[in-house]
Parts: structure tokens; sequence; C-alpha cells
């Protein structure tokens, strides 16, 4: 199994990850989120318009490649003294197969120049009733720091757990492995 990542920056791309969000939305989070707010959420974070819109806010996006196959997308923002990944999204068919993994050592890969020194570590949210997810980063040596509520509009509150992990500077090179 060849993994690669591709920079997210033409139309067709932006399309491609519009459709991603919802077959991973509607597939995985149809037990934690009702329908309605599946939806929402989609169109407010995931539509090409909020895509296109979170890009020019230096947002970046990636593809996630399987043998070139497009299995999911990851979105992240550096900030000071951290990386914030906003996504990180597998297609079902491609779950269990190491992707999280390969695709949270790329940031240990990116920033281990002497340029990226001031980031210190990774943080994300996870949805508290998010048990697999939650597992997963834990596994990857992320840890819960606090907890959240959003209100994210239209009625809808997310509650998740905010979680960060260290870079790993010397476990930076074995994202493609």
């Amino acid at each position: 199994m060849r993994f690669d990542v591709m920079p997210v920056a033409t139309e067709k791309q932006i399309s491609e990850i519009e459709t991603t969000a919802n077959n991973v939305w509607h597939n995985y989070y149809k037990d934690i989120f009702s329908k309605e707010q599946i939806n929402y959420m989609l169109d407010k974070y995931q539509s090409r318009t909020a895509l296109k819109k979170q890009i020019e806010d230096r947002n970046i996006y990636y593809m996630l490649l399987v043998d070139g196959e497009l299995a999911g997308y990851l979105c992240f923002k550096n900030h000071t003294d951290h990386i914030f990944i906003s996504r990180l999204y597998i297609k079902a068919e491609f779950r269990r197969q190491g992707l999280a993994r390969r695709s949270i050592s790329l940031f240990d890969t990116m920033v281990s120049g002497e340029e990226f020194k001031e980031i210190k570590k990774l943080r994300l949210h996870v949805e508290r009733k998010n048990g697999f997810a939650i597992n997963v980063y834990e596994h990857l040596g992320f840890r819960k720091v606090k907890a959240i509520d959003t209100d994210i509009g239209n009625g809808f509150i997310c509650k998740d757990f905010v979680m960060e992990r260290k870079i790993n500077r010397e476990q930076g090179d074995n994202y493609g492995k």
C-alpha cells in the first residue's frame, strides 16, 4: 500500500473533498449527530464555498491517497506554538490501515526543521461521543486537556474534547511507511 498526500488547490480537488466529506459525515456521524446537524455542519464547514474560504484564510488541506485513490483528507492551520488539526477524515473502506498514524506523523516531518522550532504540539478537537476517534488519538499520543462546548449556530452545540500531542521530531520521517 502506497500512502501519499497531495495539497488541495484546484476546483476539482475542492469538489472531491466536498464529496468525500458528505460520504464520511453521513456514514460515520449518523450515530453521533442528527441528520439535520450533519447537513448544517457540512454546509457551514465542508461545502465548496466554505472550503474555498478556509483555504483563503490559510487553512491547508491535503488529500490522503492510497495507491493513487482518494482515501480521505486532512486540514490544519499553523499557529505560533502549535498546529491545529481541524479535520482528519478517512473513508470507511480505508479505516484501520494506519492512515491516521501516517497522517499525524506527517506533521512531525513537516516541522522537523529549525525554522519550525517554536511549534511544540499538535492540537485538535474531537466530539466527546466519538469514542472510536478518541481511542485512535490517544493511541497516537494525544491526551485530553479540557472539554469545551461550542455554539455553532442554528441551535446546535458541539461538545468536544481538546486533545494535544507533543511534536515527535525523532519520528518525523515515518509518514509514508
